[in-house]
Formats: C-alpha cells, sequence, structure tokens
C-alpha cells in the first residue's frame, strides 16, 4: 500500500513566512510573536526586532560570505625572547597563556617574505576564527577571509560592564591588572566597518572606552559610543606621558590603571550636566570651532543648507511635488560623496524591488527600466548598484502592517550598533502606528517629536521626517501656495520642535522643483532660502538651475565609499 492509494499529497511549505526569532524572542515580551520573515523558496530570512538576517544562497560574492576557518596550532612552550618581549610590555607569561598567544613563521605582505611573528588568536564561543600576525616590524595582518570579531570576545559574555581598547596588547594590560571583563577591536582605529559589534551582549550597563590617545583613537572612541549609546560610555584618560593601557602599565603599574578606570568621565547625561562632563567637548569646539555638516555640490543649495549630525528634519510639500524623491536624491549623494549608511522606514514604498530601482537609478545615472527611451545601466552597472546599496541602505519593514515608533526605532538602534547608519528616513509620519488614546493629537506629536530629539541626540543621528501638509487650496491660477511647517497636518510642533524644515514645491508650468529651506536651528549648518532644481526623468536626479544636466556619469569623491 502506498500513499497513493490514499491520494495524500504532502508539500512543503513555499514562499514568505512568519516564525519566532531564535535569536531574540526569548528575550521578548511578547515571546510568541512572529518577528522572523523566512522566503523559503530563495533560503533568507531577516527578523524585524533584532535585524538578525542571512541566506543560503551565495549571491554575487557580496550577500552571505563563506568564512576561513583557520588552522589551531598548539604551543606547549613559548621561546625566552618572547616571554622577554612581553616582560618588557608588562605582560607575564600566565597571562599569554591564558589568552591563547602564539608564536611562529608567518608570511608578511609588507616585507614580502616568512619572518617570525606573534600570533594572537581571535576566539567566539571558544571556537577560532580568526588570527592577527604581528613581526618585530610591527606589521600586522589578518587571515584572509576569516570572520572578524573582538579579541577576547568571550571574556565579556554575560557581563554587564566592559571594557573596549583599540589593540591587543591593551587588552593583555587589563588582563594582566585583572580586569578581564575587556575586548579590543580588531582592525584598529581607521576602519569604521563595525558589524564585530553585534557580537556584544545586548544588555550592557557601562563601557569604558580606553583607545589610544590621538586623533585616530577619539574618532574611534566617539564612534563606539554612538554606536553603543552615549549613556553608558566611560572616556578613560592617561597619565600625560602615555598614549595608551599599555603604556600605563609599562610606566606605573596595574594600580594606575585601576586609577584610570575610577577617574573615567561619563558622556553628559540627560538633564545632569557639569562642565566636567563635557570638558573634551569644550577643548575640541575651541581646537576647530564651529564646523558646517556636509555639502551635495549643488553650490546654491549648499550656501543655504548642510547635513549634520545629531539633527532633526522634516521635509514637506504638496502631494505629486516630489518630497520623497528628493529626499532619497539627497541620501545618495550623501552615501556617494561622503559614506553615509542609511536605516529606511518607508513603507508606501514597495515592493522592495521597486524602491531598489529608484534608488539604483540615482545613483548610475542611468534608467533601471527594461522598455525605456532612456540609456539602461548595464547587468555590471546593475550588480555595482547592488554592491554599493546592500552596504548604504538597511530598510525596517513594518510587521503585520503595525509599527510604532518604539519598533522603528528599536530596529534603528540595531543599525546603528551593526552598521554604523548615519541617517534614519522616515517616510512619511502618518504611516507610524498612533496609539494616541485619550490624549490630543497636538500631545501625541509632542511625545513623537520628543523621542525622535532624544534619539538622534543619543546616538548622534541625522533624522529625516517625510510629514505631508494639512489639505491645501489652490489659487485662482490653478497653483497651491507653498506650504510651512506650520502647515503640517497635526500641531505647530512640526516647526517648534524640529531643527530644520525643508518644503519642496513643483513648479510644472516652468518644469522646475523650488526646495525651500524654512528653518534652520543652527546658523553654522545654513540659513533659509530657496534653491531651483531641474528634475531628470531618466534617472530620478535633480540639478540645479544652471549647472549642466548630466545625465549618465556620476562621479564618486570618495571611491572607497563603493566597497
Amino acid at each position: 500500500m502506498t500513499f497513493k492509494d490514499y491520494d495524500i499529497t504532502i508539500k512543503r511549505p513555499t514562499g514568505q513566512v512568519k516564525t519566532k526569532c531564535p535569536k531574540c524572542s526569548h528575550e521578548r515580551k511578547k515571546k510568541s510573536d512572529p518577528c522572523l520573515s523566512v522566503n523559503i523558496d530563495e533560503g533568507i530570512w531577516n527578523c524585524h526586532n533584532c535585524g538578525w538576517n542571512g541566506s543560503l544562497k551565495k549571491q554575487n560574492n557580496y550577500m552571505q560570505k563563506e568564512y576561513t576557518i583557520p588552522l589551531d596550532h598548539k604551543i606547549k612552550n613559548y621561546s625566552e625572547n618572547v616571554i622577554a618581549w612581553f616582560k618588557d610590555r608588562g605582560i607575564s607569561e600566565n597571562t599569554i597563556k591564558d589568552n591563547g598567544i602564539h608564536e611562529g613563521l608567518e608570511y608578511m605582505p609588507q616585507v614580502n617574505k616568512e619572518v617570525k611573528t606573534i600570533q594572537f588568536k581571535y576566539f567566539k564561543d571558544s571556537k577560532l576564527i580568526n588570527i592577527k600576525f604581528r613581526d618585530a616590524a610591527k606589521n600586522f595582518k589578518l587571515v584572509k577571509d576569516a570572520e572578524k570579531t573582538l579579541y577576547g570576545i568571550d571574556h565579556v559574555l554575560g557581563k554587564k560592564t566592559i571594557i573596549i581598547v583599540e589593540g591587543e596588547m591593551d587588552k593583555l594590560a587589563f588582563y594582566e591588572a585583572g580586569h578581564k571583563n575587556c575586548v579590543s577591536v580588531p582592525t584598529g582605529a581607521g576602519n569604521n566597518k563595525m558589524e564585530y559589534l553585534k557580537d556584544l551582549p545586548e544588555d550592557l550597563e557601562k563601557v569604558y572606552l580606553a583607545v589610544d590617545n590621538d586623533e585616530p583613537g577619539k574618532k574611534l572612541q566617539e564612534e563606539l559610543a554612538r554606536r553603543l549609546g552615549r549613556d553608558i560610555c566611560f572616556r578613560v584618560s592617561y597619565p600625560d606621558n602615555c598614549k595608551d593601557i599599555n603604556d600605563v602599565l609599562i610606566n606605573y603599574d596595574k594600580f594606575e590603571i585601576d586609577s584610570c578606570l575610577k577617574k573615567a568621565l561619563a558622556y553628559p547625561l540627560d538633564g545632569v550636566l557639569s562642565v566636567d562632563d563635557f570638558n573634551l567637548d569644550i577643548d575640541n569646539l575651541y581646537d576647530n570651532g564651529l564646523q558646517r555638516g556636509k555639502v551635495l555640490g549643488h553650490s546654491n543649495f549648499d550656501n543655504l543648507f548642510s547635513f549634520a549630525s545629531s539633527q532633526l528634519t522634516v521635509v514637506t510639500g504638496v502631494p505629486t511635488h516630489g518630497k520623497s524623491n528628493f529626499l532619497e536624491y539627497m541620501a545618495m549623494k550623501l552615501s556617494a560623496l561622503h559614506g553615509w549608511k542609511f536605516g529606511v522606514f518607508s513603507p508606501e514604498h514597495y515592493p522592495m524591488q521597486l524602491h531598489f530601482s529608484v534608488l539604483a537609478e540615482k545613483l548610475i545615472g542611468k534608467s533601471f527600466r527594461k522598455i525605456t527611451r532612456y540609456n539602461r545601466m548595464t547587468k555590471n552597472e546593475l550588480n555595482l548598484a547592488k554592491q554599493f546599496i546592500a552596504n548604504h541602505y538597511h530598510w525596517i519593514r513594518p510587521d503585520k502592517d503595525v509599527y510604532t515608533l518604539d519598533n522603528i526605532l528599536s530596529s534603528a538602534k540595531g543599525l546603528i550598533k551593526r552598521y554604523g547608519i548615519n541617517g534614519l528616513i522616515i517616510d512619511p509620519y502618518n504611516k507610524v502606528y498612533a496609539d494616541i488614546g485619550k490624549q490630543s493629537e497636538t500631545n501625541y506629536i509632542n511625545q513623537f517629536l520628543t523621542k525622535l530629539t532624544m534619539f538622534k541626540q543619543k546616538y548622534d543621528i541625522h533624522i529625516f521626517l517625510v510629514a505631508h501638509p494639512r489639505k491645501m487650496q489652490k489659487k485662482d491660477n490653478g497653483m497651491y501656495e507653498v506650504p510651512s511647517l506650520y502647515d503640517v497636518a497635526g500641531s505647530a510642533n512640526f516647526y517648534n520642535q524640529v531643527d530644520n524644515g525643508i518644503t519642496i514645491y513643483r513648479d510644472f508650468k516652468n518644469e522646475v522643483t523650488d526646495v525651500h529651506v524654512q528653518k534652520v536651528k543652527f546658523r553654522h549648518i545654513g540659513e533659509l532660502g530657496q534653491a531651483q532644481f531641474r528634475y531628470n526623468l531618466q534617472n530620478g536626479r535633480y540639478s540645479e538651475v544652471g549647472e549642466n544636466f548630466d545625465d549618465n556619469s556620476y562621479i564618486m569623491e570618495r571611491q572607497e565609499s563603493m566597497l
């Protein structure tokens, strides 16, 4: 007897399904909420709560990476030279044994030959995943195509308080002083790709940032604080004759290391401020002055406005006048010219592949469409757009078509930590689920904008909020008035609470788009005024009236941003 005799058909699931996430569901209040979307046909998944995603397929060599696993060589005894080298730096043999330090010959490309090296082993979940090699000339390399994580990550699992340093020797110095809850970034201060931060515990309460006392170290410190949250971060400083914590151990002792931690300065707390809290920021402002933000490369508009961090900008305009389109153009210019990364909540722009095509046209400068009278992008250009947009844009997708502001900001927090996004786009305001209850709409909007303000200050991020105006009346000539921020539907708070306001107004008769900068809170950012643009139907780009209208090329000022 067979299944066929009973006319039984066994089918595997297909298409898109929702289920619980193995990474985060057990920690959520709503443990049964199916927050993980799985496309069974494509073999891809994405969690709308914690951001966990992946693929079973290797696509175009950049989607799902296959990591190299280094060989784990064991060592019984260290040579006298290695023991002496570490001893000169205040590190005992027990510490180098506890941290799995290795020594041996390795080919170093900087000197183009095999030389003696010290080898720092990177473990995660007790498994070797990478090795950093260091030779006598202070050349470094990691294992090619191996996964990157924080050095010593297993030592901080389950910890509420941790220390982050800039190099393996600083990690060992803290270990020597009895502070084992320390990790080192794997690639130093010059690399802004910090996806390895995803391996840190989620519920950290205190993070000491003990990086090098130089300009690259200060930049690393600020970026780590931005991604992890300034409210839990403390800045560690050293005696004047020390560049890092290993210098402290060499020149003083482990008790001075304890003193450095005790003297660490917290970032300013909300509502509790003193000069000591922002003393370093005062010195930076004194030395460097007020700095303008990033510009787009359009002279008239650049004179009016620049894009800085920790800002809340409202973009408004009459429906069909192109406010979302112009915002996407600004975002793509910021990504291409300055390397900005964005989190995007834009439920009106579905399906996702259609929104991708809009961004790809702006990047490449050619039409995405198969049937077009314009120049169409090639397959190679499409793959370039895939790689660039994958590195610079991450979509926050609504769950069951209902997404609260708290959900959006929670997802954005994860994107800041994992990918270091610089901008968050919420387009539009009225698609965010509003549980107003018994309060007035004005009070609700006040709370909504206050949450955005606190978030952008905490994470030093630029938030763009698209908001529709109330229904506008046409004038006798059939044209609408240019809406102001006071015309945004719901509340005058859209003017009062935000940092900047931009109105997009399309003059259909003259085929120009007027961009009105209607509010700039800080004078060093910009000023009020208007710039005129023309819209390119081929690729969705804008050029200022009087500029050359370049249909195809998109000159990147920073080619490395394409990586």
